[in-house]
C-alpha cells in the first residue's frame, strides 16, 4: 500500500509539474519539456499522452520546426495548454458593483460584465443567492453550460475567511460573515473560492513573473479602498484564515478620521477615493464616510484642481501619499522587501501623490533598510484583480484537480 501511495504521488507531482510549466512558459517541444522540468523522455511521453487523452494539453495543429537549420528529421512536435478544456469565472465584488469574468483554460477572457447590485444594504443571507444568480444569467447569456465550469474565483474587498468561504467585514456592505461560497456552490453545482481582492493581485504578480516575484514582494490597490497583498519567498501569504495583510485598515494617525472600517484613523482613511475628497472638501472627519462608490468624474475633477494648484485638493492628494509612505515604511521595517508595486484606479492620481509617498518612506525608514526596496507603479488599465482571480483559480485546478487525473463533477446546467 506505502508503494502504491507512493507511486501516486509521485505521478500526481509530475503530472502538475508538467502543466505548471507549460502554462508558465507556454507551447514547447517535449524535448524542450524535459529541460525545464527534469523528468526523463520516457516520463514526459507517458505524462503527455495521458493529459492529451484527458483533453487538458493539445498537439499545436501548425507543428513548429524549431531549430530547423540545426538539426535534420521530423520537426518537433509543439504541446500546449488545450483552452478548451474547461472554463472557471471570476467575480470581482466592490461598492455597489459586480464584475463577471468567463476565461478558458489557458486564461484568456472570453466574456465580461460589469453591472450595479446593491451591496450595502444587502441581507447577509440573501447575498450568496443573489451572486449565484448573476452567475447563472451570466453564463445562460453567453451559452456556456455550468458543467464546463470548473472553478468560480471570487474577489472582496475586506477581510474574508477562505476556509468557510465567507465575507467577514467589506467596506462595501453593512452585514458581516456573509456566507458566500456555500449557496453558490449549492445553487450552481461548481467549485467556489473566495479571497481578498488583494491577494489576488499578489496572485497576479507571480503569475506574470514568477523568477522576479519569487522572494519578499507588495502589491498596494489603491482606490475604492487601501488594500495590500504581501508574498513572501514567492508564496502569497494569507494568514490563518486568508484574511492577511489589511494594510489599508494599519492606524496611521490616532484618533484620525473616520474609516469606513468603523475606526479613525487608518491609513484607507486618508488614502482611499471617499477620504480624499472627504478632505478637499473639508468635511467633518467624524462624519460617516460615503458608502457609496465615488464617480470616476468626481475624481478626475478633483485631479483637475488639485493640477491647478487648488490648495485643498492639492493637500489631499499629499495627505493621502503621506498615509501610503508612511505605512509602507512600516512594513519594510518588518518585512525586507524587494519590491513595492501600487495599483488601481487611484494611481491616475500618482503624480500629485508620489512626491509626498516618497518624502515619507524616507522619513519613516533608515536609509540601509530602503535602498534595496524598488517603488513602482502598474498602469491602471491592467486589471490585476481579474488577473489574479484566473490565475488563482487555474493553478488550483492545475495542482489539485487535474494533477490528481479527476474528472469533473459538476452538474450540467
Amino acid at each position: 500500500m506505502r508503494e502504491k501511495a507512493d507511486s501516486d504521488l509521485v505521478r500526481r507531482q509530475n503530472r502538475r509539474l508538467v502543466l505548471d510549466v507549460l502554462r508558465q512558459h507556454g507551447s514547447m517541444a517535449r524535448i524542450e519539456l524535459g529541460r525545464l522540468t527534469g523528468l526523463s523522455p520516457a516520463s514526459i511521453t507517458s505524462i503527455s499522452s495521458q493529459l492529451i487523452a484527458e483533453g487538458l494539453i493539445k498537439e499545436k495543429d501548425d507543428a513548429t520546426v524549431i531549430g530547423l537549420r540545426q538539426r535534420r528529421g521530423r520537426p518537433l512536435v509543439q504541446l500546449e495548454i488545450d483552452p478548451a478544456a474547461t472554463n472557471i469565472v471570476v467575480v470581482k465584488l466592490s461598492i455597489d458593483g459586480i464584475e463577471l469574468v468567463l476565461a478558458d483554460f489557458s486564461g484568456a477572457i472570453a466574456a465580461r460584465q460589469i453591472q450595479h447590485i446593491e451591496t450595502y444594504g444587502a441581507n447577509a443571507d440573501d447575498f450568496g443567492p443573489l451572486v449565484a444568480d448573476e452567475i447563472a444569467a451570466f453564463l445562460a447569456k453567453h451559452k456556456v453550460k455550468r458543467s464546463s465550469v470548473a472553478r468560480i474565483s471570487v474577489a472582496v474587498q475586506g477581510v474574508t475567511n477562505s476556509q468557510e468561504g465567507t465575507i467577514v467585514w467589506s467596506p462595501g456592505m453593512a452585514a458581516r460573515h456573509i456566507p458566500l461560497c456555500g449557496p453558490v456552490t449549492a445553487r450552481l453545482g461548481i467549485p467556489c473560492a473566495v479571497a481578498n481582492d488583494a491577494n489576488l493581485m499578489a496572485e497576479a504578480l507571480i503569475g506574470s513573473d514568477p523568477q522576479r516575484f519569487s522572494g519578499t514582494s507588495a502589491i498596494i490597490f489603491i482606490g475604492y479602498g487601501v488594500g495590500m497583498g504581501l508574498i513572501i519567498n514567492g508564496q502569497v501569504y494569507h494568514g490563518a484564515t486568508g484574511s492577511a495583510s489589511e494594510f489599508g485598515h494599519m492606524n496611521h494617525v490616532p484618533g484620525g478620521p473616520l474609516c469606513r472600517c468603523g475606526r479613525h484613523g487608518c491609513i484607507e482613511a486618508f488614502a482611499a477615493d471617499y477620504a480624499i475628497v472627504r478632505m478637499a472638501r473639508g468635511e467633518d472627519n467624524a462624519a460617516p464616510p460615503l458608502n457609496t462608490r465615488v464617480p470616476e468624474e468626481a475624481m478626475a475633477e478633483l485631479e483637475g484642481r488639485a493640477r491647478q494648484g487648488d490648495r485643498e485638493a492639492l493637500r489631499a492628494f499629499v495627505k493621502a501619499g503621506e498615509a501610503l509612505g508612511f505605512g509602507i515604511a512600516r512594513i519594510v521595517s518588518v518585512i525586507s522587501l524587494e519590491h513595492v508595486l501600487i495599483a488601481g484606479p487611484g494611481t491616475r492620481a500618482m503624480a500629485l501623490i508620489e512626491p509626498a509617498l516618497r518624502s515619507a518612506f524616507a522619513e519613516g525608514l533608515v536609509a540601509e533598510l530602503r535602498r534595496s526596496v524598488d517603488i513602482e507603479t502598474i498602469p491602471v488599465h491592467n486589471d490585476m484583480i481579474v488577473r489574479g482571480g484566473i490565475e488563482d483559480a487555474l493553478h488550483h485546478l492545475d495542482r489539485e484537480v487535474f494533477a490528481a487525473g479527476m474528472a469533473l463533477t459538476a452538474e450540467s446546467a
